[in-house]
């Protein structure tokens, strides 16, 4: 039943916060992968602990992991489990907060339960589609709030912290972004649950380059939310792909301005190469 997969997916995040955490106030070991990005001693760890316990208990479904060995007998399957075991490594290794545990089961190519756990901040954000989005912070579990109302020339943008190079630069030109509406942090993880608080309204990934493990989980949260998750052009999302990744990058949006971010876009194609 999808509530019992929802429930042991909490049990993985906050046992995986527990041994993210393990590490925090060690030099944890840490090297790039061929895609330059960070892996840790924690990632591998948490990588190991999923693993097990998910075929263990529900050895039929599919697991794509970030940092194991890829089996595409998962495509095979209705149910994958799509898991990011430390999202935001390199901000972990610094010491910095934007990191998290992203947590997601898809079934027949469509996101249905997302657990994104910051534990940094112990702070856990859950969703199954359909019941609505909810945090745990503090010992306290709440519903999280209806949207508020927003317009275009007040809305915060989500923009990556880490990113080097020119291309949002040009973007946020392009669209008429000016540099005071961003805020700025590391994994996507984080920018998708700022969202969520309504700290920032739209993120604008123009990147062929994100996994489905980045987005997957903060996916069914923001839907629950009310908050549009597709690609740059107003397209649903797939998962569970022979090839996880994203095709035509990712927005994130609030609904009162996905229309006028869809038309600022469209704008772009032809002139900033994603």
């Amino acid at each position: 039943m999808v509530d019992e997969r929802l429930e042991f997916m909490k049990y993985l995040a906050n046992e995986a916060g527990n041994i993210i955490m393990g590490f925090w106030d060690s030099d944890v070991r840490a090297r790039f992968k061929d895609d330059k990005s960070v892996v840790t001693e924690a990632d591998l760890r948490v990588s190991e602990f999923i693993q097990t316990e998910i075929r263990k208990r529900f050895s039929n479904d599919g697991l794509l992991d970030e940092e194991a060995a890829d089996s595409l007998d998962r495509i095979t399957k209705n149910g994958v489990w799509i898991i990011d075991p430390l999202d935001g490594s390199g901000d972990f290794k610094r010491k910095e907060d934007d990191f998290c545990f992203l947590g997601a089961y898809a079934e027949n190519g469509i996101p249905i339960i997302g657990v994104v756990y910051e534990p940094q901040k112990s702070r856990l954000f859950f969703a199954q589609k359909g019941q609505g989005a909810y945090v745990t912070e503090k010992g306290s579990t709440s519903r999280l709030k209806p949207l508020s109302a927003v317009n275009w020339n007040q809305s915060i943008v989500g923009h990556p912290k880490n990113y080097k190079g020119d291309k949002y630069t040009r973007l946020y030109d392009l669209m008429g972004i000016p540099e005071e509406r961003l805020k700025k942090s590391g994994s996507m993880g984080t920018r998708m649950m700022q969202v969520a608080l309504e700290e920032t309204h739209m993120i604008l990934c123009y990147t062929r380059s994100l996994k489905e493990w980045d987005i997957a989980a903060g996916q069914v949260v923001l839907e629950e939310r009310g908050i549009s998750v597709t690609d740059m052009k107003g397209n649903p999302l797939k998962y569970n792909q022979e090839i996880p990744k994203t095709h035509e990058g990712i927005l994130v949006v609030h609904p009162d301005i996905k229309k006028v971010t869809l038309e600022r876009l469209a704008q772009c194609y032809e002139r900033l190469e994603m």
